[in-house]
């Protein structure tokens, strides 16, 4: 593979971010960076709920850094001010969009919630910088809500129920509560697991379910076939290969046959978002992953860290890990974040 040529199959993606939110009674103001398709600019348009909306171009200096191989980056900076009266009305939350007909891609948009509620009883600055990188409130929300609308609507597509239903499901993985917390209603069999102690602390006192501290290796204490789905939001992202394999057979464990598990990972959309050298890129040539080192977010928590690195890697070394385990597999490119792809599997007996 020719690391030049690898970036420009890349470019084709177009991919797109919105960095940051800011709404107060009369405005919304959207801001982030998007590279136009094969790298025309007359192509790059934006639209919110549907209608085709003006940007401004923005200065993105700070991108060249991070991504030095794209042409241009730094003109790829883009503000969109809306005038909330004049907004179309979607169920209390704005769909961002490249695409006219936002329902034809709704695993390449953004969705943010507009009730209030969703201020309300934020984890601390601490542990959202854990979860998300920085301890912004609006790319918090922003973020956690377009996870779990991805997911609820991945959930509906391959089981026809979604999050919101009474159903027993598993937040695994679920952190200061970054995506479970946009569920409505109350479940008796909404569970969430974390290593971290502070993180489920958190959860307990502020939102609806069931959330232990688990250990960061099998087993879980819940029965066999028990739940109708799990997701895991940015997990196989950080553990390699070894403790991807013991997870995923502890996760089809405790999933009942016809269940749906649903988990992110570092596939190819998110090769860019590393810069990653010719070196790691021979290392996913030959191995179909590569691991990118230690993750520093929990060094200070306790033994947490002892086991949490930086992975990318195929969707061939996620088939080889599954081997002969009894399930459907299905993949999704580029939803969580808009990089991550997502591994969906659909139990069909016992392993």
């Amino acid at each position: 593979m020719n690391l030049i040529d690898q970036r420009e199959v890349f470019l084709q993606f177009a991919p797109w971010c919105v960095d940051d939110i800011k709404i107060d009674s009369s405005t919304i103001s959207i801001s982030g960076w998007a590279v136009p398709y094969m790298g025309n600019w007359e192509s790059l348009e934006f639209f919110i709920n549907n209608d085709r909306k003006s940007y401004f171009q923005t200065d993105r200096v700070d991108l060249i850094e991070v991504f030095p191989f794209w042409k241009e980056i730094e003109k790829t900076g883009f503000n969109i001010v809306v005038q909330r009266e004049s907004m179309k009305s979607k169920n209390d939350e704005i769909v961002i969009s490249r695409n006219k007909f936002y329902e034809d891609r709704i695993f390449d948009n953004y969705y943010f919630p507009l009730e209030e509620r969703v201020y309300l009883n934020l984890p601390p600055s601490n542990l959202r910088s854990q979860v998300h990188g920085s301890d912004a409130t609006s790319a918090f929300i922003l973020e956690g809500f377009s996870s779990f609308r991805k997911l609820d609507m991945l959930l509906k597509k391959y089981l026809g129920q979604g999050i919101d239903d009474p159903l027993p499901i598993l937040d695994w993985g679920c952190g200061c509560g970054r995506v479970s917390r946009y569920r409505k209603g109350e479940n008796e069999y909404f569970y969430g697991v974390d290593t971290n102690y502070e993180s489920i602390y958190g959860c307990k006192e502020n939102l609806c379910g069931n959330f232990e501290v688990s250990s960061s290796l099998p087993p879980l204490y819940f029965p066999d076939n028990y739940f109708h789905a799990i997701y895991g939001v940015s997990i196989l992202t950080h553990l390699n290969p070894e403790d991807q394999f013991v997870w995923i057979k502890e996760l089809l464990r405790i999933t009942r046959v016809g269940g749906v598990i649903m988990l992110s990972f570092h596939g190819i959309r998110s090769l860019l978002r590393f810069n990653l050298n010719d070196y790691d890129f021979n290392e996913l040539n030959k191995k179909n992953f590569v691991n990118l080192g230690r993750n520093s977010t929990f060094d200070l928590i306790g033994s947490i860290g002892e086991r949490y690195y930086d992975i990318v890697q195929t969707q061939d070394l996620l088939r080889s890990i599954l081997g002969d385990m009894r399930c459907d597999i299905f993949f999704h490119e580029g939803v969580i974040g808009n990089h991550q792809d997502v591994l969906v599997l659909k139990k069909l007996g016992e392993l």
